[in-house]
């Protein structure tokens, strides 16, 4: 793998960090500090995304935000990416049939980043919004490792750190997912202890001990994802989301698309038939967009 640039670095970085950041700009300062960056490359490298359009600087404020170019730039990536419109397209319908939240998620690098979301706002907090970006580190992003060959399975549960025991759970969930063509995060996955570390990962990204904390969190509980094998559809239990993949014209999962679970306790019969009907839009997404999902097989997830 080639060495990254540092000035390519600093400026994925910028646009990454202001893009997860909409709702404000920053300042020079506030950059150096959020990402661990030197304050004269800094201040070259945002020289040269402003002369591309790509961030502009408050004159009064002296504040960084996104520039209009990027705009050209994400209308581009959209037609080169129909699965996203067909996506939300699809999480249009969803969140008006169920009145709930439906989000759409890829893989971007190292890390999920939430694209769009539809439906009302959900009660209770979360931790995606457009532009948030989570690391993909088990069991976060399980249904884009579903279907990733074994090499890929292995680094997200070594990026974890998971014990042995929890190693082995995920990969059992993961060969559920693909069986059944969805996954199912629980409460704990959007617990207040998660917020908090997947928060300050957002905000200082260049922070050593931000992903470590993150890893802790992650450690301490195997609840985060729902192993449905086994149980009866009768048992009722609180869910975060169920969540389907779409896929690329090659078979690998490009995006996912989500229902947010309700606040009460649900049968088992209820989040099959949800999780039946998120993958009956993603597979709607997929055929629009040309993709196509591979077939069904036990998979390298399946523990020994």
């Amino acid at each position: 793998m080639a060495r990254p640039a540092p000035a390519s670095v600093r400026a994925a970085s910028i646009v990454s960090f202001l893009t997860a950041h909409p709702s404000r700009g920053f300042t020079i300062t506030e950059l150096v500090r959020h990402l661990g960056m030197n304050i004269a490359s800094a201040h070259a490298t945002l020289a040269v995304l402003c002369d591309c359009g790509f961030v502009i600087r408050d004159p009064v404020h002296r504040t960084y935000v996104l520039g209009p170019a990027l705009a050209a730039t994400g209308y581009a990536a959209l037609e080169q990416h129909p699965a996203i419109e067909a996506a939300i397209d699809e999480a249009e319908k969803l969140a008006a049939e169920l009145a709930a939240e439906v989000g759409v998620t890829a893989v971007a690098g190292r890390d999920v980043i939430f694209l769009a979301r539809r439906g009302p706002e959900p009660l209770a907090q979360t931790i995606g919004y457009p532009g948030d970006r989570s690391p993909l580190l088990a069991p976060i992003g399980s249904v884009f490792m579903a279907w990733a060959d074994d090499d890929a399975i292995t680094a997200w549960l070594e990026r974890a750190e998971l014990p042995l025991e929890l190693a082995v759970y995920y990969r059992k969930v993961l060969a559920d997912v693909r069986t059944r063509g969805f996954s199912v995060p629980m409460p704990p996955i959007a617990s207040p202890a998660m917020i908090e570390a997947m928060a300050a990962l957002r905000s200082e990204p260049a922070d050593g001990d931000a992903e470590p904390r993150l890893r802790e969190v992650l450690q301490k509980t195997d609840e985060m994802l729902l192993l449905l094998d086994g149980l009866s559809g009768s048992e009722e239990v609180v869910f975060k989301t169920v969540t389907a993949p779409i896929f690329d014209p090659i078979g690998r999962v490009l995006l996912s698309l989500s229902i947010t679970g309700p606040d009460h306790p649900v049968s088992i019969d209820h989040i099959l038939e949800l999780g039946r009907r998120v993958a009956q839009s993603a597979s709607v997404a997929t055929r629009r967009s040309r993709g196509r999902a591979p077939q069904p097989s036990p998979g390298p997830g399946t523990a020994d």
